[in-house]
């Protein structure tokens, strides 16, 4: 509980004691100095921001009591009297004082004076009242009146000044409940008096000051203290409200709604208590017993609900005007004398001119509104037309259609005569206000000067302005079109709940009417808060600056709402309601003013650099997490721009961290010499005011906005001059070091930022991955971590780095002038970091300019792909080249540079084989201490990226010779399977794989036969792929348990025949074109020997097929595959075969059957019939043009005897003969039966479908020669009968199988069906 602490008992206890005497006579007090204005000084302003943490210390503050309820008390009006002269602050008025919040138009302060009486006992039941007038407030609590000057700058008052009056245990409220108290004007220069009421008995205490109350002992308190007594209050009637009335005296309110005037001198002057009830007014009640009993015993209308009582002017000495309202609009007016009692004035009725003044707007049916008055306040300016006998009000007004606008009206009402006139209204917007219980009751207070109105809704403050609109072309047509903006307002909330509960309030005002204007209240737990008002506010009409903006709001929450142990409640997002688009550029005007130090809440003088950033970051970060309770209602590309302000306050904190931490260290500032080489145009410069302020400096304060443009001059700075010598070498490190070390500063910590706190920013749903955006670039400008300049100096510094890294290390000289070995140490790995940064900006980059719907971005995008993955491999590998193979080998795994990767693997194989070493000075841990560690990490490799690891693995294998490598690689199977199935240049090895890795014969013969259809060339390795293709399908039956699975096997084998059939067929036209070429020294000459051997005839004639058959020749003798086509060129285009007995194999005769068996064998014809047809046609037609029928007929004509055996020797007899001697295979089909010359000869689209197999470039001359054999079959069809020799042949060849009766010799058969037989005769 409580416990009294006397001035007495706060003084030094060896000090003298003062004598009765003295005690009467107080020391003189110091002049106080004016405190009613604007605290607008933003750099006071600013610092009390800085130290916050002093609003936490100033009270000590315990946890609030939810069981007690105390009901906020009315506080006293303005004292008009002489008081004592107030005590002077010292020069510095703002000095201890915590601005709490601060804008335009009104400053709110915490004063620091607080008696430590009442420092630890905000928590406990307790009112406070303050009289402006004199300085003073008073504080009760259910035993103790404390007095003490609240606006002096000391934390603890002089106890000179401070006072603590005991209250008499017998007059104290039984039951603990706090008294009413009222401070009264003294004598000029003494103290004020004190009167204590206690509310549930009705008795006062009346000391006539303070200072003589607080001196005396509790015995001597008795003798001196004038004790009264409230005659008549009725059962359950208490005080509620106390209020200055002098000089008349004292008034109270009782909660029955009467009023008792209360006179301090009885008639002789002495100090003596008398209680008079108004005894008429509308609580009625008259003095003494029988007049309490008569009020009861008639009813009355003491019940009716009285509003408020308020004092008025003082018309003459001893007198004062005393106002009481009831809601309905009732006003009485009295007339109050300390000597000769109260008399009723006037009396009013405000409904009706009230009711008539509410806009139409608000008013559902005229003639039947029903008003309320809640509150009034009197004025106490007296306009020049007024009569002496007239007062003005200001009433508070609310009707059901205003309270359901979320409105409140204050009418301006003047009261002269019978006459009531509504001069003014002002709407006063409560939309903001938290939902209340009960009905309103808002407290009005009017200071002087009438401008400003303060209107008090349990712990929330409206601060309105009362300046008329001046009347003008512009506001009449606003007017008629009710579009008049309300006038300034604006809320200020303080903390909900009893922990913050108001406990006294009143408004102070300067001596002249134009000066600022002030409301202080008591807060429980906090102390005494003031609210600075400007002089007058800016017309409604002017609304860019007479309203409260989102700007306004974001920066009371931000600078001020962060505070420790702040009442006010400025982070309430109701006070928020704004449009998006407004929040959002008031959001993005702010960031613009903190990046450029241009906000008045943060100093750019009298405080560190350190302490600035710190201020502005922590500001932005505010502002983000407000928006972010707030559901953040800015646009995607306004939350980047916030969070990119953020990253960079955040990376020039790093940067200045980082110079005070070299300073000391080096007598040259590197970051200096980095600003001073930009340009003038990427900073700020100095005004010609100011040309000596620190560059430095103004560049942190001023140019966080372009941070982008340090750091292409980072690299610049360290430029080495022409003629470097080695005594320079170790300044050029350190300065190297110095540029890696900022250089990370910047946009390592500008990484780290924004991928710990883009969810802050509202930016959750947007991927942000090691710092860089995965996707959704579109829409947005040009990230400033990675812009093109910057990205490319950022590589460029890298390798300057690693090279001179290398260059160094490579010296191993121990000169004085050579690099500290710690400083190369701490470059290289720095480098590592480097290289993990410069990959973040090169992807940030690349998605950013593939985002772009620009071909030149794409372009760009492309490029810096292809040189940074070029580069990246040799960075890693320098990197790892100076020691910090285990850094390398990291970052190829994070950047998943498979290729790099496996490199950087094999190096470390070898160096723990020892047959490599680091050329680095610059030891590093190892990674990896014997085979079985690497191996381990290869195996992780392949469980940590799969198949780009194998792939990339593998191939480093296959092209260091050690192809085999792969297949004994039992651990990895699967992986060699799949890169080895994967590719076509690897099926020598796959099928090899699946027959002993996989045991899969089916797969393996798949693959041979793939191979030696599309990819063989050497004859000789594909007939043995063919063949082990052929053992695989033959092993693969073994598998195979269906029947038809064992027939598409015998289909597979047969395919796997017709191929090899055709390889035998070129391998014979080998053996028989070499053997007329054995003189020739290598393969081309034999080629040209055979050409000019067998293609003479096609030079001049047909020179395309001449060099098709060149080409041809030179595959066949370089042993390589021709096909089927080239094959059946080959043979056709062949000139005479000649036969001799020492040949290995003779093909005289037989050249165009084994053509039609080449095409039978290739299955064309399941492929594509009609070119099938086309080339069975030229098969025909070349055979038949092979001999000269025209002189054949002439030669037949001329020899006597039959000519049955004339032609049995032409190249078309042959091939009849072995074409119908053939029919009788069974495996033979249609396309050995014999084509008449009419049939042979091809139409143009027959030859376009040939020569399509050519080369563009070919196929016109191919086309004009196969025309030309055309022309010949026609010619020798017309001229030389070949459809008589043809049929004259055919006839012969078939008379002779039937009159045989049996086939051709058996011997003959078997030669013209195996063309590798080597007795076969023609």
């Amino acid at each position: 509980m409580f416990v009294p602490k006397t001035a007495a008992a706060s003084r030094n206890p060896r000090r003298r004691q003062r004598s009765s005497d003295d005690s009467t006579k107080p020391p003189k007090p110091k002049r106080q100095r004016s405190v009613l204005r604007q605290s607008g000084d933003a750099q006071v302003a600013s610092l009390n921001h800085e130290l916050r943490e002093l609003a936490e210390t100033t009270i000590s503050v315990g946890p609030p009591d939810l069981d007690t309820v105390t009901t906020p008390i009315g506080i006293e009006a303005q004292l008009p009297i002489r008081g004592a002269k107030p005590a002077e602050e010292t020069p510095h008025e703002n000095e201890g004082r915590i601005v709490l919040s601060s804008t335009d138009y009104y400053t709110v302060e915490q004063l620091p004076a607080l008696p430590d009486q009442i420092r630890g006992s905000l928590s406990e039941p307790l009112r406070c009242f303050f009289a402006p007038t004199h300085r003073y407030a008073l504080a009760l609590t259910p035993s103790h009146a404390i007095i003490w000057p609240y606006s002096v700058t000391n934390s603890t008052p002089s106890t000179s000044e401070t006072f603590t009056v005991s209250i008499p245990e017998s007059s104290r409220d039984v039951y603990g409940a706090v008294p009413l108290g009222a401070l009264i004007s003294a004598t000029p220069g003494g103290h004020p008096g004190l009167l204590v009421v206690i509310p549930s008995t009705g008795r006062m205490i009346y000391w006539e000051t303070v200072s003589s109350a607080a001196s005396l002992g509790l015995s001597r308190q008795k003798q001196n203290g004038v004790q009264g007594q409230t005659p008549g209050l009725f059962s359950g009637e208490y005080a509620t409200e106390i209020m200055s009335c002098e000089p008349s005296g004292i008034i109270i309110a009782f909660s029955s709604g009467r009023v008792a005037h209360v006179t301090l001198r009885d008639p002789q002057g002495k100090p003596s208590v008398l209680v008079h009830f108004l005894s008429t007014s509308v609580g009625g009640g008259a003095v003494g017993f029988f007049g309490g009993l008569k009020s009861v015993l008639s009813g009355g209308s003491w019940r009716k609900e009285v509003t408020a009582v308020r004092t008025g002017a003082s018309r003459q000495r001893g007198q004062r005007d005393v106002l009481v309202a009831t809601s309905t609009g009732q006003v009485e007016i009295w007339d109050t004398h300390w000597n000769h009692g109260n008399a009723l004035k006037k009396r009013f009725d405000l409904k009706g001119p009230v009711a008539a003044s509410i806009p139409q707007d608000y008013v559902t049916m005229p003639g039947d509104t029903d008003v309320k008055i809640l509150d009034f306040a009197l004025s106490e300016q007296q306009s020049v037309d007024e009569p002496d006998e007239s007062w003005r009000l200001f009433v508070v007004i609310s009707t059901p259609e205003l309270l359901e606008a979320k409105r409140l009206l204050i009418a301006q009402v003047s009261l002269s005569g019978a006459h009531i006139r509504v001069t003014s209204t002002h709407a006063v917007d409560i939309t903001s206000l938290p939902p209340v219980d009960g009905n309103l009751k808002p407290k009005l207070h009017i200071p002087r000067g009438e401008s400003t109105a303060f209107v008090l809704f349990g712990q929330s403050l409206v601060i309105l302005s009362l300046t008329s609109t001046e009347e003008s072309p512009t506001s009449q047509l606003l007017l008629e079109s009710h579009q008049i903006p309300l006038p300034f307002q604006d809320v200020i909330h303080f903390r909900s709940g009893k922990a913050y509960e108001i406990l006294g309030h009143d408004v102070e005002s300067s001596p002249d009417h134009e000066g600022a204007v002030a409301c202080v209240m008591m807060v429980r737990n906090f102390g005494v808060v003031r609210i600075n008002v400007v002089p007058r506010f800016p017309s409604a009409l002017e609304a860019d600056e007479g309203q409260v903006t989102a700007k306004h709001k974001l920066e009371q929450a931000i600078f001020f709402g962060t505070m420790a142990k702040n009442p006010l409640n400025l982070l309430d997002s109701s006070g928020l309601n704004f449009p998006a688009s407004e929040i959002e550029q008031a959001s993005l005007e702010i960031c613009r003013e903190l990046l450029q130090s241009e906000t008045r809440f943060i100093p750019t003088s009298a405080i560190s650099i350190d302490q600035n950033l710190r201020l502005r970051a922590k500001a932005l970060g505010d502002l983000a997490a407000l928006l972010l309770r707030k559901g953040n209602p800015l646009s995607r590309l306004a939350r980047w721009e916030l969070l990119w302000g953020a990253e960079k306050l955040a990376a020039q904190r790093a940067m200045w961290k980082l110079e005070e931490s070299r300073r000391g260290k080096s007598d040259e500032a590197f970051l200096g010499n980095v600003i001073d080489s930009m340009k003038d145009k990427f900073k700020t410069l100095p005004s010609q005011s100011n040309e000596d302020v620190d560059a430095l400096r103004l560049w942190f304060l001023k140019d966080t906005y372009r941070m982008e443009h340090v750091i292409p001059w980072i690299k610049n700075a360290i430029k080495p001059r022409r003629g470097t010598s080695s005594k320079q070498a170790r300044k050029l490190s350190e300065q190297i070091l110095e540029a890696s070390e900022l250089f990370l500063a910047i946009v390592e910590t500008a990484y780290r930022y924004r991928d710990e706190h883009a969810s802050l920013y509202g930016l959750g749903s947007d991927f942000v991955e090691d710092g860089v955006l995965a996707d959704g670039y579109e829409n947005l400008p040009e990230f400033w971590t990675s812009r093109s300049v910057g990205y490319t100096e950022a590589g460029n510094l890298l390798d300057w780095e690693l090279d001179s890294c290398r260059a160094w290390i490579r010296q191993k000289t121990s000169s004085p002038d050579a690099p500290d070995g710690q400083v190369l140490k701490k470059i290289a790995e720095n480098s590592a970091r480097h290289l993990r940064v410069l990959g973040q900006m090169h992807r940030e980059r690349t998605r950013w300019l593939g985002a772009q719907d620009d071909a030149k971005a794409a372009d760009e995008c492309v490029a810096i792909e292809q040189s940074h993955v070029k580069e990246r491999k040799w960075q890693l590998f320098k990197l790892a080249g100076i020691g910090h193979l285990q850094d390398a080998l990291s970052l190829a795994e994070r950047f998943r540079d498979m290729g790099a990767l496996v490199e950087l693997v094999i190096e470390l194989q070898d160096q723990v084989k020892g047959q490599s070493g680091s050329e680095s000075l610059l030891s590093s841990p190892a990674v990896s201490t014997t085979e079985a560690d690497v191996a381990h990490r290869v195996s992780q490799y392949f469980d940590k990226f799969g198949e780009p690891w194998a792939d990339a693995y593998f191939s480093r294998q296959i092209s260091m010779g050690h192809p085999g490598a792969l297949l004994s690689m039992r651990k990895y199977q699967p992986s060699v399977t799949r890169f080895l199935r994967k590719s076509h240049a690897y099926s020598k090895l796959s099928w090899i794989n699946d027959v002993t890795g996989e045991q899969n014969y089916e797969t393996a013969a798949v693959c041979l036969e793939g191979l030696t259809l599309n990819g063989e060339e050497e004859l000789w390795s594909h007939r043995v792929q063919l063949s082990i293709a052929k053992l695989s399908k033959l092993a693969s039956t073994e598998q195979k348990e269906s029947r038809a699975s064992i027939t598409s096997v015998e289909d597979d084998i047969k395919r796997l025949d017709d191929a090899n059939e055709i390889d035998e067929i070129q391998d014979s036209l080998h053996t028989y074109v070499k053997s007329f070429c054995e003189g020739a020294i290598d393969r081309r000459a034999a080629a040209d020997l055979a050409l000019g051997y067998f293609g003479g005839h096609l030079e001049a004639d047909r020179p395309a097929l001449h060099k098709i058959m060149d080409d041809a020749l030179l595959t066949l003798f370089d042993r390589r595959i021709l096909g089927p086509d080239r094959l059946i060129d080959l043979l056709t285009l062949m000139g005479p075969l000649h036969h001799e007995e020492e040949m290995e194999v003779d093909l005289g005769g037989r050249e165009f059957f084994l053509a039609l068996q080449t095409l039978d064998h290739s299955r064309y014809a399941q492929k594509d019939p009609s070119y099938v047809s086309a080339v069975r046609k030229l098969i025909w037609r070349r055979c038949m043009i092979k001999d000269d029928w025209e002189a054949r007929g002439r030669a037949a004509e001329q020899m006597s005897g039959p000519s049955d055996d004339f032609a049995s020797d032409t190249a078309l007899s042959q091939t009849i003969v072995r074409c119908l001697a053939a029919t009788c295979e069974p495996s033979v089909q249609l396309w050995n039966v014999p084509l008449a010359p009419a049939e042979a000869l091809m139409t143009d689209s027959e030859s376009d479908i040939l020569v399509s197999r050519f080369r563009p470039e070919q196929q016109a001359r191919i086309a004009a020669d196969l025309r030309r054999e055309n022309e010949i079959c026609r010619r020798y069809i017309e001229h030389g009968k070949l459809d008589f020799w043809f049929q004259n042949l055919l006839d012969t060849v078939k008379t002779e199988i039937v009159s045989h009766g049996d086939k051709v010799d058996e011997g003959e058969s078997a030669g013209l069906g195996e063309p590798l037989s080597t007795d076969a005769k023609a």
